[in-house]
């Protein structure tokens, strides 16, 4: 907590003197508070599966996020994550600041990027999401609805949730008006300890579309290993609107991401497939719900499945009551979660 006081007390300054400048020249700035806080319980019924049963704090977490625009052409985003309670309590929130200066997994930092548009060229620079992955990736991690039975999530993917994807690297993308953007990425790769030290990196090529109700992400990422080789990731995710639905379907050449024998750096892909059926209805905008299954395959035979469904209440703008149930084939277990959601917006201009 003393670490968020000071960063604010540092911001402040540059916030006042920005907000003197602000009016009438395009500029802009939204800082804000997002703490999440909810209790995520799982049992096995009857004794059957591995007999998991036990309870953690799902997402709950603390976050900050910057967003501000400096001109036409130039805007910067921080997110910072300085709380996290899913596994082992205060542990977890321990590992966010260890792990500062590595990239084989993910920090206090998520993303802190500049980007710089031309007409239809975006240029960004700084650490930001690698460019893979499904809609899943799309949202904000604070904003992600997920239950852990151990350490097997429910509702996201392994993939989500095991590949440190917050890189440090650069990016260029080109917009086809507002339908269609390509995007061209090389940042550093999960797989090395020391971001540019490792001297490890991986390489993305992306295209977003949106295309009237239906729209994509298709991307191919090659990764490399410590031993100089590359690992691919190749994610094909679609989704359509159908009045206040939207259903969709992600597809990855993954299964799972392999951890070395300290259980601390991922060393490998575990390659197969990751089907991701989703669906979500919003009838108003005090309440939506929704559902996804992940299947996981592996050399043919079934890696793992499982299934669940949230459901979010808005009593105000700015506060989500939210709950989420889920059931996983490899341990036989159920898992259940309840929590509050709120995004403080402490300064706007």
């Amino acid at each position: 907590m003393k670490k968020l006081l000071l960063f604010f007390a540092a911001l402040l300054p540059c916030f006042l003197a920005f907000s003197q400048e602000a009016d009438g020249t395009g500029r802009s700035v939204d800082v804000q508070i997002i703490p999440r806080f909810e209790f995520n319980p799982y049992f096995t019924p009857g004794q059957s599966g591995d007999g998991s049963s036990g309870s953690s704090f799902g997402n709950s977490s603390l976050y900050t996020l910057v967003e501000a625009t400096l001109s036409d052409h130039v805007s910067f985003t921080l997110s910072n994550h300085w709380l996290a309670t899913p596994h082992t309590g205060w542990e977890e929130t321990a590992a966010l600041y260890k792990s500062t200066l590595y990239s084989n997994s993910n920090n206090w930092v998520d993303i802190a990027k500049v980007d710089f548009t031309f007409g239809n060229w975006i240029f960004t620079l700084g650490k930001d999401c690698m460019a893979t992955g499904g809609f899943e990736y799309d949202a904000w991690d604070v904003d992600v609805d997920y239950m852990l039975i151990g350490d097997t999530p429910i509702l996201a993917s392994y993939l989500w949730n095991n590949l440190p994807s917050y890189q440090w690297g650069a990016k260029v993308g080109y917009a086809l008006g507002e339908t269609t953007q390509f995007g061209l990425q090389m940042t550093t790769s999960p797989f090395g300890e020391r971001p540019f030290a490792s001297g490890l990196y991986s390489y993305s090529a992306k295209w977003d579309g949106n295309y009237g109700p239906v729209a994509n992400m298709w991307s191919a990422s090659a990764v490399q290993r410590p031993d100089g080789g590359f690992e691919w990731l190749v994610a094909l995710a679609q989704q359509v609107e159908l009045g206040d639905f939207v259903l969709g379907f992600d597809w990855y050449n993954i299964a799972d991401v392999d951890y070395g024998p300290e259980d601390d750096t991922p060393c490998e892909f575990i390659k197969g497939n990751t089907f991701r059926p989703r669906m979500a209805w919003a009838p108003s905008e005090k309440f939506d719900m929704g559902a996804a299954c992940n299947i996981y395959t592996r050399m043919g035979s079934l890696y793992d499945l499982n299934a669940g469904a949230f459901f979010h209440y808005y009593p105000l703008q700015a506060i989500q009551l939210h709950a989420a149930f889920g059931w996983d084939k490899n341990t036989g277990a159920l898992a259940a979660m309840a929590g509050l959601k709120v995004n403080l917006h402490i300064f706007q201009r």
